[in-house]
């Protein structure tokens, strides 16, 4: 994948900040016929608090999980807000993706930027709150996302080392697929913080291509699913560095429609299936938005929960006030199931 340098020329550069200063407001594009109403706010957290969600996903009854540093919040539909269960991390380190598997349990993926103490981990947390050590990765990466695949393997996208774990119902880890385009730009990281290559991670329909963004380079990959589960060839499938630069979490339709959190721009677009993207909403009430999950009940099938993360902003590389909170947008369409 050819190497697609910031036009502002500095990081978060001059093409991230117009864009940010224009989305002060909702925008919706004309071809935006994938969401149905406006965003609005489920539970707004407090940043003082560290209470930054960068991951969410839900249950079987409706209720939203956020990780928030070591704690995993659940949130009922109508907003009321507990701590579901406590990782045994150290102060300072965050908690990332997080999914159920089809056992019942939330499988959670945690990392940080420096490797000691070591904490890149996949935990699992038992529907009682207890937590278990799922998988140990390594400590120099920073384990991300995950989806679990056909046959019940977890994988895992880490965006420092631009690679893809794949994780068997043992526990047992192993280097699915490494490539190239899954690389961050280490001379100029999108935010600043690190470089962030392969970031946001979600299977098709019938599991046949897996889908991943590359946070630095706004792009979103597809690689082929072999018969025998291995990884075939890897593809660009959207390539638009104004658009998708800082894209992160990252969940589709049951019509083939990708939403993507474009964490770096507080913006939420959706990618039809031929690869063409439009902007669903922008500013406003997002706030480095970073995860994405469509509820699953009869009353929450088209509504699309969107995580704001507020990092850019709790950590001063963009000014304003922090606004994390759990968001909602009702969708023409219901999501995908996530097993």
């Amino acid at each position: 994948m050819p190497r697609v340098k910031n036009p502002g020329g500095f990081v978060m550069g001059r093409n991230l900040i117009a864009s940010i200063s224009v989305g002060l407001f909702m925008s919706l594009s004309p071809g935006v016929a994938a969401a149905g109403g406006k965003l609005s706010t489920v539970a707004a957290f407090n940043p003082a608090l560290g209470e930054l969600p960068e991951s969410i996903t839900v249950d079987d009854d409706g209720n939203i999980y956020a990780s928030m540093g070591a704690h995993i919040k659940k949130i009922t539909p109508w907003g009321h807000v507990s701590v579901f269960a406590t990782l045994p991390l150290p102060p300072g380190v965050l908690s990332a993706g997080l999914k159920f598997g089809e056992d019942g349990d939330l499988y959670v993926a945690t990392g940080s930027i420096s490797p000691t103490p070591p904490v890149a981990f996949v935990f699992r947390v038992d529907p009682d709150g207890g937590v278990s050590t799922y998988a140990t990765l390594d400590p120099t990466g920073y384990p991300n996302d995950l989806a679990f695949g056909a046959h019940g393997e977890l994988f895992v996208t880490d965006p420092l080392h631009g690679l893809i774990w794949k994780i068997d119902e043992d526990g047992d880890p192993e280097v699915w697929l490494t490539d190239p385009a899954f690389a961050g730009n280490e001379e100029e990281p999108y935010l600043q913080l690190s470089d962030f290559g392969v970031d946001g991670i979600a299977f098709d329909r019938h599991k046949d291509n897996l889908y991943v963004s590359n946070l630095d380079y706004g792009t979103i990959l597809r690689v082929e699913i072999e018969c025998d589960g291995s990884p075939g060839d890897v593809e660009v499938w959207a390539d638009d560095f104004d658009a998708l630069a800082g894209a992160d979490g990252i969940a589709f339709d049951d019509k083939g429609t990708l939403f993507v959190a474009v964490n770096g721009q507080d913006r939420l677009v959706a990618i039809d299936k031929h690869g063409d993207i439009d902007v669903v909403a922008e500013g406003g009430l997002l706030d480095a938005p970073s995860s994405l999950v469509f509820g699953v009940t009869k009353q929450s099938k088209k509504t699309l929960y969107v995580a704001s993360f507020a990092i850019t902003r709790a950590y001063g590389i963009v000014p304003g006030t922090p606004k994390p909170a759990l968001l909602k947008l009702p969708v023409q369409h219901k999501g995908l199931p996530l097993l």
